[in-house]
């Protein structure tokens, strides 16, 4: 059984050989492999062979094209510092007056150097383990990509003071998303994440405001292009996961500031979805012992039996031992 087999069998309550592993590798795959970031940042071979390492060494299920939140920033206009070896810096805010978003305009995604790699990475990792791995695009949510146009600090006073021209830009958002979305399904992905962090800092009236249709939308896009949708908000979550479910997403991130995930567990019961998580990055892979590592997974995968594709609640750091994501890994049999 290979990955993408046992994943989507998994989403659609089949019986597979273990839980899918789908930790999240960025800043530690480029230094697992020796890979400057920017390289891996740039480029598409380097970026994909890293991944495709990360995935053999430590049996994980998928590759995919993260790297940095600003792919789509750069598209938009937004200049961007790459440093040699550590995380991309956004120098300015691309639109610090409402009535920048005026220029809100549809983008050419292969006419930008940052988007048309990140096509480029689906495509490549399609020629080397098509059919095999899960392939995972990317693209921002509606309310993640509007906080990183206008700052999160502006973003949120516009909420309430500008929804009108706030529902106006996410449109433009929203369309850009989906022809980025069809660019890579169309380059060989089989999977699309929907990366909205901030909205694990509005409040759930806001949420449903701005973030839920547009993500519902996303994922229906997705659907229709034959992938398998990702929902990912970092943060505390729990007031939203019922409302993330209803996106109709396949594979709903939990991070693991949520601290139980099991009375969500009647609400994916007969639904083709699962739950993605919760074991704290920090906390206990990176600084905990294999034990606690191993204790920590069995109580996520007990409180969604047969529901958790097994993960860190977000990116595994670079810091974190080798023993210890092997320790994860092992765990998935146990599910």
């Amino acid at each position: 059984m290979n990955s993408y087999q046992r994943m989507t069998g998994f989403i659609n309550g089949e019986n597979v050989d273990h839980a899918p592993f789908m930790p999240i590798f960025m800043r530690f795959c480029a230094k697992y492999t020796g890979t400057k970031y920017r390289n891996f940042i740039f480029d598409v071979d380097e970026h994909c062979q890293s991944n495709i390492a990360c995935a053999k060494a430590f049996n994980s299920d998928w590759v995919n094209v993260m790297s940095d939140p600003y792919c789509e920033v750069e598209a938009y206009g937004g200049h961007i510092e790459y440093p040699e070896d550590s995380l991309p810096m956004d120098e300015i805010v691309l639109m610090p007056e409402i009535g920048d978003l005026d220029k809100l305009k549809l983008i050419d995604w292969k006419g930008n150097s940052r988007a048309k790699g990140r096509i480029d990475q689906c495509a490549r990792y399609k020629e080397l383990c098509g059919g095999e791995k899960i392939i995972c695009g990317w693209v921002e949510g509606p309310v993640a990509e509007y906080c990183d146009l206008r700052s999160m600090g502006n973003a949120f006073l516009d909420f309430y003071d500008e929804p009108e021209k706030v529902k106006k830009s996410i449109a433009i958002i929203l369309e850009n998303a989906r022809n980025f979305i069809t660019e890579q399904v169309k380059a060989g992905a089989n999977c699309i994440g929907i990366g909205d962090a901030a909205c694990s800092q509005t409040g759930r009236d806001i949420y449903l405001e701005f973030a839920f249709e547009g993500e519902k939308m996303l994922v229906e896009h997705i659907h229709s292009l034959g992938a398998v949708a990702k929902l990912h908000i970092c943060g505390n979550t729990t007031a939203i996961i019922p409302d993330m479910i209803a996106t109709g997403a396949d594979i709903i991130d939990i991070d693991h500031l949520v601290s139980d995930m099991a009375p969500f567990h009647p609400l994916l019961s007969g639904k083709r979805q699962v739950f993605c998580g919760n074991v704290d990055p920090v906390l206990v892979i990176q600084n905990g012992s294999e034990s606690e590592v191993v204790a920590a997974a069995k109580k996520a995968l007990a409180q969604v039996p047969g529901k958790l594709i097994l993960s860190g609640g977000c990116e595994i750091t670079p810091d974190t031992s080798e023993d210890n994501i092997k320790a994860l890994f092992r765990c998935c049999s146990k599910w």
